[in-house]
């Protein structure tokens, strides 16, 4: 992907749409293109930070994994998304590990580089302070879900979510990781899948679930 046509990429993210032309292009000339098979990790919980991906094309995960190997997932993203951008405020080491899903193709940009050019940009300031309240609100409505509603209603909240979020209806994802985003198990999901399938609402595929009639699952959610 040239040059001209990242940058319309990142016009369109939110925390590089209050940017000028001439700042996205700035920090155009200063990415890095990464390539990523599916189900290979980008980095891992831990690691050392420093950076920010964009998607430009594919999806990853974004996980939490623990001592014994099991992992919560957090969130899907895909094209035109932005993630590890925490990395751009401060040196932690990661949060989570991110995984590529399919084929995915990335930009990086340097924590240094993002900064040079948000201290002359007051309005990506506030644009960034308005992406960071949202990513607070999210966590919270995923505490709440946990906390009030059973494993049938956190399985159709979760897919309307995707579905709602990335604006398609086919949702590239196993049920393993469905799993591990509702935080149930896989036979319990499983159940939850089958169920919402037999009245209609969806249709599971390999590594893929269809939404069909979101009104259906949408009577599933019920705190």
């Amino acid at each position: 992907m040239d040059a001209e046509a990242v940058a319309r990429v990142l016009a369109g993210v939110p925390v590089f749409s209050a940017l000028s032309d001439a700042e996205r292009t700035e920090l155009v000339a200063r990415l890095r293109a990464r390539h990523f098979s599916r189900d290979e990790v980008v980095f891992h919980r831990d690691d050392a930070g420093g950076h920010a991906y964009v998607i430009l094309s594919g999806s990853v995960k974004v996980a939490i994994p623990d001592e014994e190997g099991h992992e919560v997932v957090v969130a899907v993203e895909r094209d035109g998304a932005v993630f590890g951008e925490l990395a751009l405020f401060d040196d932690a080491p990661r949060s989570a590990t991110v995984t590529a899903l399919d084929e995915t193709h990335v930009v990086i940009l340097a924590r240094e580089d993002f900064l040079r050019v948000l201290e002359r940009s007051p309005r990506a300031t506030r644009e960034i302070l308005r992406l960071l309240a949202r990513t607070v609100r999210r966590a919270s409505g995923r505490i709440e879900d946990l906390v009030f509603l059973d494993v049938p209603g956190r399985v159709a909240k979760c897919l309307l979510d995707l579905a709602t979020a990335h604006a398609r209806t086919d949702i590239e994802l196993t049920q393993d990781d469905l799993a591990s985003f509702v935080g149930a198990t896989r036979v319990s999901v499983n159940r939850a899948l089958a169920e919402l399938e037999a009245q209609g609402a969806i249709a599971i595929g390999r590594r893929h679930i269809a939404v069909k009639e979101p009104t259906l699952l949408r009577k599933q959610v019920r705190y």
